[in-house]
């Protein structure tokens, strides 16, 4: 079964298939009966705004439905005592699909290990947000209207503890892309993912202030400062959310002067305080604008479930 998992698991080739899958439903709409009686178990035992729902709404539009849990293990059977691994195979047992989120690091090779059907990884712990590298490859190309090869990516933040950062990273690799980050100055990538990237074709991979590159940069990605809900408490230490808090300087209209006119902003969401207010209404600011969730996860599921597209 092609899974979604982690980014060591997603080749040039399925990053393609997906952004053709992407573009088509952008270009031409979800047909109404793509998913017709298919079902999507979005099973979600941590927070989720857009990732949740963009599965949601993806199969609905395509004529299929969902079930689901939505934050705790309260009304299923995991408050009995029930495993996480007999859980994802109940619940891949009534559906066609597992997208899941859970605390543990390794919960979705945990969940792929145990499911009838195909697994997409929505946040594994604090190790990986695994679908959201084909995500991003697919908004970058959609807000950017250029081909991907060869663009010169930014991120400011910490993608040290940064999940999406932490599966995106290797994949740009694939793309010839450059690199260049300001991690301020104490949150750089772990070592195996900069490894793999490179290992991919990553072209260069730096790190820099930020003034010294948002001039140059093609799309320049924002982390959130801290992860709360999804590194616990206990496991950062209170000195280093004191050291993000005060090195972590929001992106402002001043910044965005610096920016080309061609670049864009995109805030690795949801936004605490990295980014001002004031900046929403510039045209390069994605994270504000309306972006197109359900036909990516047409994409991914489609995928997935082997629909020809």
């Amino acid at each position: 079964m092609p899974n979604i998992i982690y980014s060591q698991t997603m080749t040039r080739e399925i990053c393609d298939d997906i952004r053709r899958r992407f573009h088509k439903f952008v270009e031409k709409g979800i047909p109404g009966d793509l998913f017709k009686n298919k079902v999507v178990a979005t099973l979600f035992f941590q927070p989720s705004t857009r990732t949740m729902t963009m599965f949601q709404e993806a199969i609905i539009r395509g004529g299929g439905g969902w079930v689901g849990v939505s934050g705790d293990t309260s009304g299923i059977s995991m408050s009995k005592g029930e495993s996480f691994e007999d859980t994802i195979r109940e619940f891949s047992a009534l559906s066609d699909i597992v997208v899941v989120r859970h605390p543990d690091d390794d919960s979705a090779e945990r969940a792929a290990n145990n499911s009838f059907k195909p697994v997409i990884n929505a946040g594994s712990g604090s190790r990986e947000h695994g679908v959201v590298s084909p995500l991003l490859l697919c908004f970058m190309e959609h807000f950017l209207k250029r081909p991907l090869e060869g663009l010169k990516i930014g991120i400011y933040g910490t993608p040290e503890i940064n999940r999406v950062s932490k599966a995106l990273v290797p994949i740009l690799g694939y793309y010839n892309m450059d690199l260049v980050i300001d991690d301020l100055g104490h949150f750089p990538l772990p070592k195996d993912v900069e490894d793999r990237a490179k290992a991919n074709g990553l072209k260069s991979l730096r790190y820099d202030k930020l003034d010294n590159f948002i001039g140059d940069v093609d799309v320049l990605f924002l982390t959130r400062g801290l992860q709360k809900g999804i590194i616990p408490a206990d496991k950062f230490p209170k000195e280093k959310e004191e050291m993000v808090l005060k090195s972590y300087h929001p992106i402002t209209t001043e910044h965005m002067k610096k920016m080309r006119s061609d670049a864009i902003l995109y805030m690795i969401k949801p936004r605490i305080f990295e980014v001002e207010t004031a900046v929403d209404a510039d045209p390069r600011a994605i994270y504000s604008k309306p972006e197109p969730w359900a036909e990516f996860g047409a994409a991914a599921i489609s995928y997935c479930l082997g629909i020809k597209v």
